[in-house]
């Protein structure tokens, strides 16, 4: 009989290189952040889902609703969120699943939950690109639990070496899905991957309380300030930036054709009223 099968969705990570929290990044035209995009993913091939945060970090938005698992505070890296984990359900397998991975598309983790089978420990998919196992959208059964405590003993703290050393069972990516496993580590990375780019909004006054925030991270792939207001309007419903909005973009003020770059900075203003 098969172990109950847990979703853990990996977002504990500093986002250093990014510079924002990678969860919390919206990456396509449909408004989901990456945090919300992974879960859609894991709820239908899982009995429940947890969220793997490090200490004192908030969950992400539209993942409040996940029980949290606080990652292992002696142990550095995914292995502190897994570990973590089987602290919380011993007993259950889990689908370990990174937030930085926006092309996961149901089938990939459909073929995962379909390979369980005895004797296979871990299960993973081998990269495209060089054949090594990808432990951070992968399955670990429950006996994978005394084997990463011995690793983690001797300080051997990569999940993916780990993997390589205890011969993981290794699945080929469906032919549809071979970017799958690409992952976001830079606004670079989001700009030569998906042809979209990263832009930070800073919202003011009204739009700030309709739009709920002060400021924000989003993946755009409009090539103006024009489009990229007209973008948020329909996406986010915005009646704010619908008539005579003003912006600026990098602190200077833009015309409609300004062109947007990764890491670009914009702001819009509606007209001040009064004298």
């Amino acid at each position: 009989m098969k172990s109950p099968l847990f979703g853990l969705l990996l977002a504990g990570g500093r986002s250093t290189r990014m510079g924002r929290d990678k969860a919390s990044l919206v990456i396509g035209a449909d408004g989901l952040n990456q945090g919300q995009r992974a879960i859609q993913g894991l709820l239908p091939v899982c009995q429940k889902v947890f969220l793997s945060l490090r200490d004192g970090q908030t969950a992400p938005e539209g993942c409040e609703h996940l029980e949290i698992v606080r990652d292992n505070p002696s142990i550095s890296g995914p292995l502190a969120g897994i570990l973590a984990a089987f602290e919380r359900e011993p007993d259950a397998a889990w689908l370990v699943m990174a937030c930085d991975l926006p092309f996961v598309a149901p089938e990939v983790l459909t073929k995962l939950v379909q390979a369980r089978r005895d004797g296979a420990d871990f299960i993973a998919y081998a990269s495209a690109t060089d054949g090594l196992p990808e432990p951070l959208c992968a399955i670990y059964e429950p006996g994978t639990r005394a084997v990463l405590k011995r690793h983690a003993d001797r300080n051997h703290l990569c999940p993916r070496h780990i993997m390589v050393e205890e011969r993981a069972t290794l699945l080929e990516l469906p032919p549809s899905c071979r970017r799958a496993l690409e992952n976001m580590n830079t606004p670079e990375d989001i700009a030569v991957a998906t042809g979209e780019k990263q832009i930070h909004i800073g919202w003011f006054g009204a739009l700030a309380e309709e739009r709920g925030c002060r400021e924000e991270t989003v993946v755009t792939s409009a090539q103006t300030s024009g489009a990229f207001l007209e973008e948020l309007a329909n996406t986010h419903n915005l009646s704010g930036l619908r008539g005579h909005v003003r912006i600026a973009v990098n602190d200077e003020f833009a015309q409609p054709d300004h062109p947007l770059r990764t890491g670009d900075k914009v702001v819009f203003l509606r007209p001040f009223s009064g004298g």
